[in-house]
C-alpha cells in the first residue's frame, strides 16, 4: 500500500504512511496511535517478552548444566533469536504483501498478475476463489480514519455490500494469523464507530476473514456480533494508554530531581 492522504468530514487532513518507522498517521501535522498499536500494547507484547526472556534463560540453564562454555551458550541463543526474527518478520511481510495485492485487485480495472513466490500466489489464489463465490460489492477500500472522539487513527480493509442484503455494509479485514482472537474483534468494533462517526457510511456487519499460508487450509470468514462489549474493551485499552503516559511522565520528573537514588 502506498502512501495515503485524505480529508475527512470534520476538516481533518489526515496522512498515512505503511511505512512509517515511529508514527504511520498524522493528522493536521500531529503523530496519532492507531487502533492496532493501541490494541497491541495490551494484548501482546508483556507475555511475549516474558516467554522469550524465559526461553533463552531455560536454553542457558540446560547447557549450563551440560557443561557447555558460557561462549558457546551465548552464540547459540543469538542464533535462535536471530532466526525467530526471520520468521516473524516473514510472516509480517507476507500479511503485508497479500494486503497490497488485494487492495491492487480492488483498484485495477483487470485482475492483477498473480505474486509469483510462495506461499503467496497460494494465498492469493485461495483468496480470488474465496472472494468470487461470496460475490460481494466494493463500497471502500483501504481507507484511512481518524476519530476525534478517541484520538486515534486506523485503517479498515474494505467496506463491502451484496444485493441480497438490500443496502447493508460490512467491515472486513484480512487475517492472515493461525486462528482467529478477540483483539480482532475488538478492531473490527473500532473501525465500525471509526467509519460512522466520520463518514456517511452506515456499517450493519462485522466480519475477520482467515488467509492461511498453509496451502492444505481454505479461507475462512468468522461474523463478528456488534457488540458493546468490544467497544468498551477498547475503552479500557486508551484509558490504560493514557495512565501509562501519566505515569511515566511523572517517573521521569521524579528521576530528574532524585538523581542519587536513581
Amino acid at each position: 500500500m502506498t502512501k495515503q492522504y485524505i480529508e475527512n468530514k470534520f476538516g481533518n487532513k489526515i496522512n498515512y504512511d505503511p511505512n512509517g518507522k515511529k508514527y504511520r498517521y498524522f493528522v493536521d501535522g500531529e503523530p496519532k496511535s492507531s487502533v492496532t498499536t493501541t490494541i497491541n500494547k495490551r494484548t501482546r507484547p508483556d507475555l511475549q517478552n516474558w516467554y522469550k526472556r524465559n526461553r533463552d534463560d531455560s536454553i542457558k540453564e540446560i547447557m549450563l548444566a551440560d557443561n557447555q562454555p558460557l561462549d558457546k551458550i551465548n552464540a547459540f541463543i543469538d542464533k535462535v533469536k536471530e532466526r525467530a526474527e526471520k520468521k516473524e518478520s516473514f510472516a509480517r511481510d507476507i500479511g503485508t504483501q497479500l494486503h497490497d495485492w488485494i487492495d491492487l485487485y480492488f483498484k485495477s480495472k483487470k485482475q492483477p498478475a498473480l505474486p509469483e513466490t510462495q506461499p503467496l500466489r497460494t494465498m492469493a489464489q485461495k483468496w480470488l476463489r474465496f472472494w468470487k463465490a461470496q460475490k460481494f460489492k466494493v463500497v471502500a477500500s483501504e481507507l484511512p480514519l481518524f476519530s476525534p472522539k478517541f484520538n486515534r487513527c486506523g485503517t479498515n480493509d474494505v467496506i463491502v455490500t451484496k444485493d441480497s442484503w438490500k443496502g447493508q455494509n460490512a467491515v472486513l479485514d484480512w487475517k492472515t494469523s493461525k486462528d482467529y482472537s478477540f483483539d480482532q474483534a475488538i478492531q473490527v468494533e473500532m473501525y465500525r464507530r471509526f467509519i460512522e462517526e466520520t463518514t456517511d457510511f452506515k456499517i450493519q456487519k462485522l466480519a475477520i476473514v482467515n488467509i492461511p499460508k498453509e496451502p492444505q487450509k481454505n479461507v475462512s470468514m468468522y461474523i463478528v456480533k456488534i457488540d458493546e462489549s468490544y467497544f468498551k474493551g477498547f475503552e479500557a485499552m486508551t484509558y490504560l494508554d493514557e495512565l501509562e503516559n501519566k505515569f511515566n511522565q511523572e517517573l521521569k520528573q521524579w528521576k530528574k530531581e532524585n538523581k542519587d537514588y536513581v
